[in-house]
């Protein structure tokens, strides 16, 4: 297969794309018309999606098929070759970025022992996989591209910087085929194209009086933190980064979403639980537990030290103390027991930073 030039991923297609995104036709599947829109960007010969239950664990594999749109094998048949995909825990644990492929995982002579490369992926001439994820809820969407070779460094970036909007991009759909852009749904706040406040539901009024107290605002304003964190994301040209706020039980997220006619604030309210109690019970101390809990999201040596204000050398030594704790040698082992060990409990860990003050937090968000 000759793959396609890089101007497929010049800033002027990744623009086209996400207008695209943005303009799902929404008496279509969302999820089939990703596949097509990625279709034109991707050099790919086989793509698909699935549904991945994050809670129950279960897999719903919805669609495979070849760049002509022809299905390529029985779905009922595929399903529990899927199952042994090393993809799959990826989707569970929400370790990784969004989009990652086989080999990030483990080596090729590996991936071509497992029973889904052998029976399906060998027998229609394929190698490897690429997927790229989003969340809603406690469901994962995973969608699946492969292909002989792997997928060139220039794809896996522009896979990436379309990721991010896919949850937004579906949420907007989902609000368009309800007809609720005309009539606000629940917990939203809708803001003209030219800044100016348009309307605030019932229920997002009482979420921000819950965590705002200090002034009743009613239904015609919006705190000015808020207003500080609007301006500053709605000038992004990039989905960016969410405002939290904390109660001593509860989380408060707002995320901004662009619209045709302004924009969208959503709000969502989650149980907050600290993972670092239940790393107090494996055996690690407080300090231990933030310092895995920042590896495990992938943060070095140098940047655990800096987020917590120690030094690089203590950072060595809770991690040697760590290993010791938790029986193993590396640091992806002691992230993979960890993670594994706070999604027992149905969760999802994250990291989030108000973007009003410095201070990082560590939460659970209950899926």
């Amino acid at each position: 297969m000759i793959k396609k030039k890089s101007q497929q991923v010049s800033g002027e297609a990744i623009s086209e794309v996400l207008l695209q995104l943005y303009d799902m036709d929404h008496g279509v599947d969302f999820f089939e018309q990703v596949l097509l829109l990625m279709q034109d960007h991707v050099p790919f010969l086989v793509s698909g999606y699935s549904v991945i239950d994050v809670r129950a664990k279960a897999l719903d594999l919805k669609m495979l098929r070849d760049q002509k749109g022809i299905n390529v094998s029985n779905l009922s048949e595929l399903e529990m070759y899927v199952l042994s995909h090393p993809l799959r825990d990826v989707c569970y644990y929400n370790n990784r970025g969004p989009v990652v492929g086989t080999i990030d995982l483990l080596p090729e002579n590996e991936w071509k022992k497992t029973p889904l490369y052998n029976e399906v992926h060998r027998k229609l001439g394929l190698v490897h996989d690429t997927s790229m994820r989003f969340y809603m809820g406690s469901q994962c969407v995973s969608f699946a591209f492969c292909d002989t070779m792997p997928l060139a460094q220039e794809y896996y970036q522009f896979l990436n910087l379309i990721a991010p909007h896919l949850a937004p991009a579906y949420k907007c759909l989902k609000l368009r085929r309800n007809g609720r852009l005309e009539n606000l749904p629940d917990n939203v706040v809708m803001i003209s194209d030219s800044g100016h406040l348009e309307e605030i539901s019932f229920s997002a009024a009482a979420l921000l009086d819950k965590y705002y107290p200090i002034k009743k605002l009613g239904t015609k304003h919006l705190p000015d933190d808020v207003w500080r964190w609007f301006r500053c994301e709605a000038g992004k040209g990039e989905r960016g980064q969410a405002l939290v706020v904390r109660l001593s039980e509860s989380l408060l997220s707002l995320g901004l979403l662009r619209t045709p006619n302004g924009y969208l604030i959503i709000l969502e309210e989650y149980v907050v639980k600290d993972p670092r109690n239940m790393l107090l019970k494996m055996g690690l101390t407080k300090r231990e537990s933030e310092v895995i809990l920042w590896v495990s999201q992938g943060k070095q040596n140098r940047q655990v030290a800096d987020l917590l204000g120690i030094s690089t050398g203590t950072v060595r030594k809770h991690m040697e103390h760590i290993f010791s704790k938790l029986k193993c040698e590396t640091r992806g082992a002691a992230s993979e027991i960890v993670l594994r060990a706070l999604s027992e409990r149905s969760s999802k860990v994250l990291s989030v930073q108000c973007v009003t003050c410095t201070k990082k937090m560590h939460l659970l968000r209950l899926a």
